[in-house]
């Protein structure tokens, strides 16, 4: 390793060969298995962070876990059966396969400073403490976190950084820590976007409708000052930009909406059902707010809203265009914000 010149705290100059960077890429969370149990564990979890339930615990938590958790557990794990990969979850599988590829990319540009990439989940496994930890053990003092949400909200990125607070609180030593607030606009994730649409028309045509569907949050939240929604109609509108030779409308919309609370909108299910009446019957989907696939993409969507369209309201075909996941263009674009964010440490 190189050198570098350091004062200490009596004012000396020591050479100290340099410490590696931790770049830490963090998403939601997922069941380690596929079965009742271990989905109601990861939803007990998920859903008691006040950030992404904003009902006082006193109320909500026994709710949660009396009644919601052991209803939804069984069905929630079945439709996690159906799209279950031998690595794990798609979101497991696909977020590791970014670690990897990011780890082998900052390995290979023989920077002066090495790098460390890991990645962990903000609920269940491997767990973001713990990952920390490791990272600490193995030399890292100066830490990038990524969270791998291009929109920004309370309830995603939020509590990301909510949790690095507290896990330095706790230390006499803190973590240097930076973090990525969002990459909504960045070029390089709407030029991967825009990539993946026209090389799934190649392939597949295109449609008479694209629609872009982004995980829901209730209005209240956004009525606080929360700019989730502003965020995923900016992606919208640049990718409609980038788009905009084919002549194919893109519209935005909604989906997972969970309890009886007013939702942002229109929802996804309430789009497509519309769409037959309308003369449109060949729409092709995607989710630009996730950076991997997982069950909301993988079963909701490909599945669940495909079914609805194609075999309830009259539409001829739905097909779902994959996420980023650890594509060409999108490890390009995760490897140049990584970068842009690491510069004064390497």
């Amino acid at each position: 390793m190189s050198q570098t010149q350091t004062i200490n705290s009596v004012g000396s100059i020591s050479s100290i060969q340099q410490k590696p960077l931790g770049v830490l890429l963090v998403n939601l969370g997922t069941p380690k298995e596929a079965t009742p149990k271990a989905v109601t564990e990861y939803l007990n979890e998920f859903l008691s962070d006040p950030k992404v339930v904003e009902l006082p615990g006193f109320l909500w938590k026994p709710l949660l876990k009396g009644i919601i958790s052991p209803r939804r557990s069984k069905p929630v794990s079945e439709n996690y059966k159906l799209v279950w990969l031998e690595g794990g979850s798609p979101l497991m599988v696909y977020t590791r396969e970014q670690a990897e590829k990011l780890q082998a990319r900052l390995s290979a540009d023989n920077a002066s400073r090495p790098v460390i990439v890991d990645f962990a989940m903000r609920y269940g496994e491997p767990r973001l403490n713990k990952t920390i930890d490791s990272l600490r053990a193995r030399g890292c003092e100066e830490i990038l976190v990524m969270p791998m949400y291009p929109q920004f909200s309370g309830s995603t990125t939020g509590t990301i950084l909510d949790y690095l607070g507290r896990y330095n609180a706790a230390l006499r030593d803190p973590v240097n820590f930076r973090s990525i607030k969002h990459y909504t606009d960045h070029p390089l994730y709407i030029n991967a976007l825009a990539q993946s649409v026209e090389e799934f028309w190649v392939e597949h045509g295109k449609p008479e409708r694209l629609l872009l569907s982004y995980h829901g949050l209730p209005q209240a939240m956004v009525d606080k000052g929360d700019p989730y929604f502003d965020h995923c109609h900016l992606t919208a509108k640049l990718l409609r930009e980038a788009l905009a030779e084919h002549n194919v409308i893109i519209d935005v919309s909604f989906q997972s909406r969970f309890g009886k609370a007013q939702w942002i909108g229109p929802s996804t299910e309430g789009t497509i059902r519309e769409y037959p009446a309308q003369g449109v019957k060949k729409v092709h989907i995607m989710c630009p707010g996730f950076s991997v696939d997982c069950l909301e993409t993988l079963e909701e969507i490909s599945m669940g809203i495909k079914d609805i369209f194609e075999k309830e309201v009259g539409g001829e075909e739905l097909l779902y265009i994959p996420c980023l996941n650890a594509s060409e263009g999108g490890m390009n674009a995760v490897q140049y914000i990584v970068e842009s964010n690491l510069k004064g440490w390497r």
